[in-house]
């Protein structure tokens, strides 16, 4: 192998942790919605069959969940040159499930984001885990 194949994959590398890192910091604001949703009185549903803080119970659900996605996703992008085929494909599952339940509301209510500033959070933080899980996908190496 010579010496300049490293340098695309560096390139690479480099690019896909700062899409990364862009599609996280774009997700803030909607995972710090979540967040404040599961102490805010006004997410309380009385009429709730399992109780008024049942939505509530499902907000801290989520928030922890998407801790742990978000937590896999870190992990499996600061890992670099010890990143194999099975981190990677923990960083797609989680990139793939955290920014499809960010999409869920569209087809479940007819709602996909409450409003512009949420849509473009969806966009921008789907687009950049996106392209950051595709540019850091492991390569065949020539043999």
């Amino acid at each position: 192998m010579h010496s300049g194949s490293s340098q695309p994959k560096a390139r690479r590398e480099r690019w896909g942790k700062a899409a990364i890192f862009a599609g996280l910091t774009a997700a803030l604001p909607s995972v710090w919605q979540t967040v404040t949703h599961v102490t805010d009185e006004t997410y309380r549903a009385p009429e709730a069959r399992h109780g008024e803080g049942h939505v509530q119970y499902h907000m801290a659900r989520e928030a922890l969940i998407t801790a742990g996605a978000l937590g896999t996703v870190v992990v499996a992008t600061a890992a670099g040159s010890r990143r194999g085929r099975a981190l990677w494909r923990c960083l797609a599952l989680s990139t793939a499930g955290f920014t499809t339940a960010m999409w869920s509301g569209g087809p479940v209510t007819g709602v996909w984001a409450p409003n512009r500033k949420a849509l473009l959070i969806h966009v921008g933080s789907t687009t950049g885990l996106a392209l950051g899980t595709w540019l850091l996908r492991p390569r065949k190496e020539n043999s």
